[in-house]
């Protein structure tokens, strides 16, 4: 057996319309694998990597290898959800399996606390956006009511703004 690796085109971003299940970045059209994460894309072809080799199915497992991530990966973990709470906030991303798209509402409380005390990255996942820019819309605590109110009106003419 060979081990495989996703392909690293970087380079300009073509338009998309993909955002990685894993980290939330955009995904140009031409591209196989996520240029953040290497995530390989629905029907991208796994790269051999010369030299590698994967485990035989019948070798033993190194119980290490399938332990819990470990604290500060865990760690990690959260702060890109975070961040990526606060740069998707607002809009439309395709769900993981890519058949339809969601509407994403504000950020949690969490996020913009995170924000605020410094424990987040400036910059969204994609390393592109001013995460500050895009809180700072969501900080108002009214916005959440305005926001229904507008919407409440939208599917109800009737209703007085």
């Amino acid at each position: 057996m060979v081990a495989t690796a996703a392909v690293d085109y970087g380079g300009p971003m073509d338009e998309t319309n993909r955002i990685c299940p894993w980290c939330s970045t955009p995904i140009p059209a031409s591209a196989t694998a996520c240029p953040k994460c290497g995530a390989l894309v629905e029907g991208a072809v796994a790269q051999e990597i010369p030299g590698l080799e994967a485990r035989p199915d019948d070798a033993p497992i190194d119980p290490e290898a399938i332990l819990p991530p470990s604290d500060a990966v865990r760690l990690e973990m959260r702060k890109i959800e975070l961040e990526a709470q606060i740069e998707n906030a607002g809009s439309e991303v395709m769900n993981p399996t890519g058949d339809e798209s969601l509407d994403v509402g504000a950020p949690s409380e969490q996020a913009i606390a995170a924000y605020e005390a410094g424990l987040l990255d400036t910059t969204g996942p994609a390393g592109e956006t001013d995460l500050g820019d895009l809180a700072a819309a969501w900080e108002d605590p009214e916005l959440e009511k305005r926001v229904t109110r507008w919407e409440d009106a939208a599917e109800d003419p009737k209703q007085p703004e």
